[in-house]
């Protein structure tokens, strides 16, 4: 079973990559982000009217809200829904205050319980080390 923590922590760092897709999407539509900066249609780095700053980088980009930061990759077919340790603790560690009594510790530890139980899988393709719910 996954831990109560653990999944708080993805859902709401999914909740954060979903918010930032929705303010791309009000921008350029349904045209993916990441080729939408790659065709030059967004700069590299900006902010919404919202206050949310943007700066895209590889094959990902760093979200900066007022409470917190989210950096994700896009995965095949430009999703938008894979995490990893490295990125779960950024996302943790930008946002103390909701988080206080979850470590990086525990972190660790729950996200290793998730892969082994197969709670959240890697996809098989060559290019992505993403992690995703099953």
């Amino acid at each position: 079973m996954i831990s109560v923590e653990f999944k708080k922590v993805v859902d709401d760092y999914l909740a954060a990559v979903g918010k930032g897709i929705s303010l791309f999407k009000k921008e350029v539509g349904e045209m993916p982000p990441l080729e939408a900066w790659r065709d030059k249609k967004l700069p590299q780095s900006g902010s919404f009217p919202s206050g949310v700053e943007y700066q895209f980088h590889g094959i990902g980009c760093l979200l900066i809200f007022n409470d917190c930061e989210v950096d994700f990759d896009f995965g095949p077919d430009n999703r938008s829904d894979g995490f990893d340790l490295w990125r779960l603790s950024g996302y943790i560690s930008s946002c103390p205050q909701k988080y206080p009594a979850y470590s990086e510790e525990n972190l660790k530890k729950d996200f290793a319980e998730a892969v082994s139980q197969e709670l959240i899988k890697k996809l098989d393709h060559p290019y992505c080390n993403l992690y995703f719910y099953s």
